[in-house]
């Protein structure tokens, strides 16, 4: 059974950067429809990068410090009411 298809726009996508936009269509538009998991990546340094991961069909996208507090945000605001986001902890 496939998943209805929603569409995002408005004050939904407002002022989102065309990266931040394409993960959230990703996740909420698509065939996937799904809560994407994060990953994150740290060398010794302590220089980290953080990747969305779709578990539905294992697509990968690279997200900045910026993008993640605002993707998180998003999730935080309408994630529920969309059934798509990333997942937060606790």
């Amino acid at each position: 059974m496939s998943n209805p298809t929603l569409s995002l726009d408005g004050e939904v996508m407002a002022e989102m950067s065309p990266a931040l936009a394409s993960i959230v269509r990703h996740l909420c538009e698509g065939e996937c429809h799904a809560y994407g998991d994060l990953i994150e990546w740290c060398e010794s340094r302590n220089d980290c990068i953080v990747a969305v991961v779709c578990p539905t069909c294992d697509s990968r996208f690279l997200i900045d410090d910026d993008d993640l507090d605002a993707l998180k945000r998003w999730t935080a605001s309408n994630g529920v009411a969309f059934g798509c986001g990333v997942a937060l902890a606790g």
